[in-house]
């Protein structure tokens, strides 16, 4: 699944290029504040603030924005990843303590068994013993 996110992000990157790339020549004004938000402070707010623009090329503006979307794609599933790593931690500990007991048990009936066999083998040699 992960490598799947990872081919996904790395072809959107390639579009992103190539459109990059296709508007290369272009310039995007983009407006901080615009004229009528100044003119709508200035009317109802009473505030004096001026308007801001600058002009950036089209292509760094398509890649900074790709990169921003892809920050916060991260930011937003980190938290999800995280836990998902916690609780695969803890299924795991959680299997090897079960292993280690199940272990444990098989080892203590080992033991009994092998109690139990010479047990056995001294109640026949005293039967044996008592019948000569």
């Amino acid at each position: 699944m992960r490598g799947l996110f990872t081919l996904t992000s790395y072809i959107a990157w390639i579009f992103i290029i190539l459109f990059a790339v296709m508007n290369l020549h272009g310039t995007t004004n983009v407006d901080i504040v615009s004229a009528r938000a100044a003119a709508f402070c200035a009317e109802k707010l009473h505030l004096t603030i001026g308007a801001a623009s600058f002009n950036i090329k089209t292509p760094v503006l398509y890649v900074i924005l790709f990169a921003l979307g892809e920050i916060a794609g991260l930011c937003y599933l980190m938290p999800l990843c995280m836990s998902m790593q916690e609780k695969t931690k803890a299924y795991r500990r959680e299997l090897e303590k079960g292993s280690v007991t199940n272990s444990t048990s098989s080892s203590k009936i080992e033991v009994l068994e092998n109690k139990i066999q010479v047990l056995e083998k001294a109640l026949d040699d005293a039967l044996k013993n008592q019948n000569k």
